[in-house]
This record gives structure tokens, C-alpha cells and sequence, in this order.
């Protein structure tokens, strides 16, 4: 298992502020970590992250420089999902939304391209009437459980919004 870059990390918290799993507090308090552990002068991406309240979150977080994978990035995003679908922080309703629309934004890593269609079409196959709610939870179960092992590479937060 690939560690996270602070690039990767960067593009985790992009997604997860969208998705609504963590808030602007919690990428500066990620950013206030990164300033108490560096060892050298602290970059100026890093303190705009930090201090400015002001600027786009999207925008401080896409000057992260950097080498990004989006396997990695995505195993924590799809990993935080998964968590927040059991604690019921988000329905299960949402997060098939919020994969789809990623999908459609070509945001999704090929691997998952598939199962996220599964996913979407699983959900409305219950409006639908050709699909039971019991045979959608099961698939989305299975869905989340390959990203189980990713959940202790989450960046911790204070944040209630972090499962």
C-alpha cells in the first residue's frame, strides 16, 4: 500500500470538502500540523492553507505542488464514503450521487468506473422496481469493503463531519 503524497492528501481533502466529509477548519487544521512538523522555512501554499480565509479552499488545495496518483486519493476518498455510510453521516442515497456525478466528471479511477455505474444503476433499480433495497446494500457493502483498508491512512480531524 502506497502512503499518501501531500499532494494526494491535497486532492483528498478537495473531494471530501465537496463531498461533505470534512470542512475549511479541518484543511487548515492540516495545514496548521504540516506548519508545527516542518523542519525548514514554511512554503507560502502551505500557510495560505493555514491562515487565508478568504480564498477558495478548491483553488489553495489545487497549488499543493506535487505529484498526485488518484488511486491513492481515491482509495481515501471511497474509504471515508464507506465510513460515513455506516455511521450514517451520509445516506446511502447521497453517496451514490455524489460517485456519479465524479463519474461523469471523469473523477473516478478506471478500476472503479464499473461498480460506480452498478452503483448508481443498483439505486434506481429500486425506484425502478427490478432491483430490492436488500440486493442495492449488499452490492454497496461489497462496493465500500475494498477500500476498508485505507481507513487508517484518513487524515484525523477534530471535525464531527469526519466519521
Amino acid at each position: 500500500m502506497r502512503q499518501p503524497t501531500t499532494k494526494d492528501l491535497a486532492e483528498y481533502f478537495r473531494l471530501a470538502l465537496e463531498a461533505g466529509l470534512c470542512s475549511e477548519k479541518d484543511i487548515e487544521a492540516w495545514a496548521d500540523k504540516m506548519i508545527a512538523d516542518c523542519k525548514s522555512d514554511v512554503p507560502d501554499w502551505l500557510l495560505n492553507l493555514s491562515i487565508d480565509g478568504e480564498a477558495s479552499k478548491n483553488r489553495l488545495l489545487d497549488a499543493v505542488p506535487g505529484e498526485s496518483d488518484p488511486g491513492t486519493y481515491s482509495n481515501l476518498v471511497f474509504a471515508h464514503l464507506g465510513r460515513a455510510a455506516q455511521v450514517k453521516l451520509l445516506t446511502e442515497e447521497r453517496i451514490v450521487r455524489i460517485l456519479f456525478r465524479w463519474q461523469l466528471n471523469r473523477i473516478i479511477p478506471k478500476e472503479q468506473e464499473g461498480e460506480v455505474y452498478g452503483l448508481d444503476d443498483g439505486f434506481d433499480g429500486i425506484k425502478e422496481g427490478w432491483n430490492s433495497l436488500e440486493k442495492f446494500r449488499q452490492y454497496f457493502a461489497e462496493f465500500f469493503a475494498q477500500f476498508r483498508e485505507f481507513e487508517n491512512l484518513i487524515p484525523q480531524t477534530d471535525s464531527k463531519l469526519s466519521a
